[in-house]
């Protein structure tokens, strides 16, 4: 008896295909719509039951034809996506122009850090001198934070509403 043969880009033959079939049927395609040269519906339907392991190319393809996360067909767990940098940026700053909670040239909210807002924008503040030293990661990880300090202040808002 032989090992099963391992394939490090996906977690189970049967569970690919499962996921497979049901982004198709959700896309709406039949097996012939989805085939395309090199992949035939035949080969397909032997992905589907499980009796193939489609390549990392393939699953590439497939995923773009059914408009699908290639990372959740091979695995079951969905990529998540951040937003660039610069867009992170631009909604920060989007979002703080909104609120008049504080002047921009405190150093620091008189009441503390205990409003996300204040925390968002100390953050914030925190970014931008991350990026004139020259530190793009720290800057981007930092406004992330300040966005998702944001967010929860929007919901707290929308809570008390």
């Amino acid at each position: 008896m032989t090992a099963p043969h391992f394939h490090s880009h996906v977690d189970d033959p049967v569970a690919v295909g499962r996921r497979l079939r049901d982004a198709r049927n959700a896309a709406g395609l039949s097996q012939r719509k989805l085939s395309f040269p090199g992949c035939s519906a035949a080969y397909i339907s032997r992905l589907e039951a499980g009796e193939r392991v489609p390549s990392l190319q393939l699953l590439r393809k497939l995923a773009q034809k059914l408009n699908a996360d290639e990372q959740y067909l091979a695995t079951g767990v969905e990529r998540i996506e951040q937003m660039p940098p610069e867009l992170v940026d631009a909604e920060v700053e989007r979002r703080l122009a909104g609120r008049r909670d504080r002047q921009p040239e405190e150093a620091r909210p008189s009441g503390g850090l205990a409003d996300p807002a204040d925390r968002a924008r100390s953050l914030w503040e925190h970014s931008r001198k991350q990026l004139q030293i020259g530190d793009r990661r720290a800057a981007a990880r930092y406004a992330r934070d300040a966005l998702a300090l944001l967010d929860y202040a929007d919901d707290l808002a929308r809570a008390d509403a």
